[in-house]
């Protein structure tokens, strides 16, 4: 949990979350996605993500999909016999995540990446690089970010582009790139 107190976020009414998100308020914001949704994401990071992807990585996913078109979905809920907020984003949350698990996980395998080449040339040192960079992404555990570096940094692709194929936004692109760069570089350090 970030800067939100175990107890704080438990004090915060439905209609507070919803008014508060609405608004962009930085403290409910923080106590919804790291508080009341505490449980359902690191849920569905282990169970359905199987730990592959990280829990801000599905913040961010879930904060792009409420708040679409001004939180238009939060519109949707009604409170309706005595539903919660919670039980609520929990329903909607397994479905969105159900159905963008493979997209999250990436549809890549390690056997598709074939050749990382850095430049045009073939001296010694090139190639060392190449092949740590390889052995780098052969043993990173999120396939997906695999895929973004490969993109981004070694085929050239820019955010935009990587943006369209994920069907995500470009800001979203450069906080998976980044998580993706320090997962590489963990990694790389641990070899």
């Amino acid at each position: 949990m970030k800067n939100v107190s175990k107890n704080t976020w438990k004090h915060i009414l439905d209609k507070e979350y919803i008014s508060g998100l609405k608004r962009g308020d930085n403290h409910i914001t923080e106590a919804f996605f790291y508080g009341l949704c505490n449980y359902l994401l690191n849920d569905i990071k282990y169970s359905l993500m199987e730990g592959r992807i990280d829990y801000d990585e599905l913040v961010n996913e879930l904060y792009i999909y409420l708040s679409k078109d001004k939180w238009h979905k939060l519109d949707l809920f009604a409170g309706i016999n005595g539903c919660s907020l919670c039980s609520w984003v929990t329903r909607i949350s397994w479905r969105y995540f159900l159905k963008q698990r493979m997209q999250l996980l990436g549809n890549i395998c390690v056997e598709d990446i074939t050749e990382v080449q850095i430049g045009n040339t073939t001296d010694n040192l090139s190639y060392e690089i190449a092949l740590d960079v390889k052995t780098t992404f052969d043993n990173m555990p999120n396939k997906r970010y695999v895929q973004i570096l490969q993109w981004m940094l070694v085929e050239g692709y820019d955010a935009d582009e990587v943006a369209a194929k994920l069907c995500t936004t470009t800001a979203n692109v450069y906080n998976i790139k980044h998580r993706a760069i320090v997962q590489f570089v963990n990694v790389y350090n641990a070899c």
